[in-house]
């Protein structure tokens, strides 16, 4: 508050200071420019007291009033942007609050709950992967704190980065092992990276002291879909979702399996539910495009996988599929810039390398697509005399119809 105070000063206690006539003396103008100086900085104090009792009485409309005009007078204020920022959380509107906080950052950069309440208004925005930063920063500064290591594994998990999930959401379940909460996002990363059988542990801790039923509900379905218990997973889903209409998850995967069972009406149907109530689902994003390609909608398609690309980092499927279709539509180069980004993320899948081969023979690339060619024979090899390999990373719809 003291720049914006000195900002005021020259912009009217100096002026004030030199534009009174010559009969008055200088000690009674410089008193003039300190009682006006002093009128402003109390003027500015009362404003943020006033912002303070309306946040107090739940008048959360009249606080985000009186901040905004205060960082309209004052657009240096780290303080005064914190505090709109956090009137505008309350009030849900988490774009907004995200661009105040940013802004309270870059004017003081070691404001330090602010890291923490940034990281808090992507992750209930649905922006998981921009939430990871702010909450590192904080960590690298209160590295004890739980809660912040908590919600930082839940986006590990959102984002599809389950090894630090796991890494995270362990050590938290150390000091809180009865944390129900806890443990459903532990046993989540577990099934979802394959770690079948301590899922299982972790799920039979929460059916013992079962809070959320319609989220262990969901648990029991995704360790039925992994075991390929494919009935039994239908019914434990629709349980979940009879129990909570809105549980995004459990209709994203009823999408899946749906998919599975050569439905794709259904399955379109159900992750269309599934995105509307949580757009910032990559996974689902990505599986709905490639759905509609297959059905037609190359349109949207090509505007749900340039989606799911733009909401996760490092995600090679999306930019697979959208390379069949920029390479199908004409548009070889296109689908070139997406296949080699691919490959980097996901060097070991066949599918990739051999869309890449036929991309750079579509081009007149044909020592760069025997090369590609080469590779595809290697990792074909070496998957015959793989053991235990249950499931492709690329799950193509056209050839397996479980993306």
């Amino acid at each position: 508050m003291g720049a914006s105070a000195s900002e005021r000063l020259q912009g009217l206690g100096i002026r004030a200071l030199f534009s009174w006539p010559p009969r008055y003396t200088s000690d009674v103008r410089l008193a003039f420019a300190l009682a006006t100086v002093a009128a402003l900085v109390a003027q500015d104090e009362d404003l943020l007291a006033r912002g303070e009792r309306a946040l107090a009485q739940g008048d959360l409309a009249g606080a985000r009033s009186i901040y905004q005009e205060y960082v309209q007078r004052h657009p240096r204020s780290a303080q005064g942007f914190s505090n709109l920022a956090a009137v505008l959380a309350r009030l849900e509107d988490y774009d907004q609050a995200i661009q105040a906080y940013r802004k309270a950052l870059r004017l003081a950069p070691n404001l330090t709950p602010v890291y923490f309440n940034l990281g808090v208004a992507y992750f209930r925005a649905g922006r998981y992967a921009e939430a990871i930063e702010p909450f590192q920063k904080f960590l690298k500064m209160k590295p004890a704190d739980l809660r912040t290591r908590h919600l930082l594994g839940l986006c590990f998990l959102e984002t599809g980065d389950y090894s630090r999930a796991i890494t995270n959401l362990q050590d938290v379940a150390r000091a809180r092992p009865n944390d129900v909460s806890v443990l459903f996002g532990l046993a989540s990363a577990h099934i979802r990276h394959g770690n079948l059988e301590t899922g299982k542990q972790l799920l039979a801790e929460l059916q013992s002291q079962d809070g959320r039923r319609a989220h262990v509900l969901l648990l029991e379905g995704l360790l039925h879909y992994r075991l390929r218990k494919y009935d039994e997973a239908q019914q434990a889903l629709e349980q979940a979702v009879t129990l909570d209409q809105r549980l995004a998850p459990a209709l994203a995967a009823l999408g899946r399996l749906h998919l599975r069972m050569h439905d794709d009406e259904k399955a379109i149907a159900y992750l269309e539910k599934a995105i509307s109530l949580a757009p910032h689902d990559a996974e689902s994003t990505y599986q709905l495009g490639v759905l509609l390609d297959r059905n037609g909608d190359s349109r949207r398609a090509r505007q749900l996988l340039a989606r799911a690309i733009e909401l996760r980092a490092h995600y090679p499927d999306p930019k697979y599929f959208l390379a069949k279709i920029e390479l199908r539509e004409g548009r070889p180069q296109a689908a070139l810039s997406l296949l080699q980004k691919a490959v980097k993320e996901a060097d070991e899948q066949e599918a990739i390398h051999l869309l890449l081969a036929r991309t750079y023979q579509t081009l007149g690339l044909n020592r760069e697509a025997q090369a590609q060619f080469a590779t595809v024979r290697r990792l074909k090899q070496k998957r015959i005399h793989r053991t235990g390999e249950t499931e492709e990373l690329l799950a193509d719809p056209d050839d397996q119809r479980s993306p």
